[in-house]
Parts: C-alpha cells; structure tokens; sequence
C-alpha cells in the first residue's frame, strides 16, 4: 500500500521506504507493533517525602519493557509529524482509557521510534477486549485518512479501522475530463 501525505514544504515526514530497483522515490510507511498494556497514569508517580514527585519503579519497568518489545519487533525510528492509533487491552472495567497514553507515547520516545511526542498530531485509542495483555500501535505519517470506529457489541471496547487514499485512486479521482 502507498501512502501519500499531503504535507506541504520542507517538513520532514515519518517511516521512508528506500526504493527498490526500477521504482522511484521513497515510500512513506506506517509502522505497527506490540507493547505492554502500560499502567495508567495515576500509577506512574508517587510523592516522596522531603524529594516530591518521582517516577515510580512501576512505570519505569513499564518503559523498560515497552522498549524491549518494540526493539524485538525491528521497528525503524520515524521522523517528523505522525498520526497514532492506539488499541490498548481493557485490564478494569473502572479504568479510563486516557490514563494509558502518557505511559506508551514516553516507551515510544524512549524507545527512538518518534524524536519527541509533540511530532505526534492526531491521536485516535480504543479499548481492545483483555487477551494477552498487549497493546497495538500504529504510526502513520500525517496524511488525510478515513477513520471509522467499529464497537464491539457491548460497547466496552472496539477497534479504528483505517481507509487510506491509494496513488491510483487519487491519480483517478484526480484527473477530470474538460
């Protein structure tokens, strides 16, 4: 699958392919892979007398193990602006979602996938149904993309299917008879 960011000017844009022999210039490529479901966000720190706020060693063995994973997995580091889909596994049923990203977008950084999370510029997360404890993620370069949410039937969880542009069809949608 091609995808073609509509970026404009000297920005620099995520994932680049290198071309194989006969094919001209670099693909831009989303990227996927697996991390823990992280802790939530009022895990991550606790107040230490006389110190104040610290990291705790929960979160830090989070980060730990988000940035084995995604080194297992071969993942590429990404430069300029990107597009983040998360699907995060429901632990509680008392848990809120936004509690998670924090967590797994400093284990991306840490990681060297994305320089800094502030190049990331959308954000779409769903709760996933409790399997395996694991988390998806998805990065794409930032583009016009067609997102849909599709719920389970309950509810409690679902996933972002994503509809990118393909060259053909905008080459085709692209060009009108006079």
């Amino acid at each position: 699958m091609n995808i073609r960011p509509e970026i404009s000017g000297s920005e620099p844009v995520a994932g680049r392919r290198e071309p194989a022999a006969g094919e001209g210039a670099p693909v831009l490529a989303p990227v996927a892979f697996t991390i823990p479901t992280p802790p939530s966000a009022n895990a991550l720190f606790k107040n230490v007398k006389g110190i104040g706020r610290v990291k705790a060693k929960h979160y830090d063995d989070f980060v730990r193990m988000a940035v084995t994973a995604i080194r297992r997995q071969s993942i590429p580091p990404l430069t300029g602006r990107v597009v983040a889909i998360f699907g995060v596994e429901r632990m509680s049923d008392r848990a809120d979602i936004d509690n998670r990203l924090k967590a797994m977008l400093d284990a991306i950084v840490e990681a060297g996938t994305i320089e800094d999370d502030r190049f990331v510029t959308a954000i779409a997360i769903s709760w996933l149904p409790s399997a395996n404890g694991m988390s998806h993620v998805r990065l794409l370069p930032v583009q016009r993309l067609d997102v849909t949410f599709h719920p389970s039937q309950n509810g409690a969880s679902g996933a972002w299917i994503i509809e990118a542009p393909f060259e053909e069809e905008e080459e085709r949608h692209g060009d009108f008879a006079e």
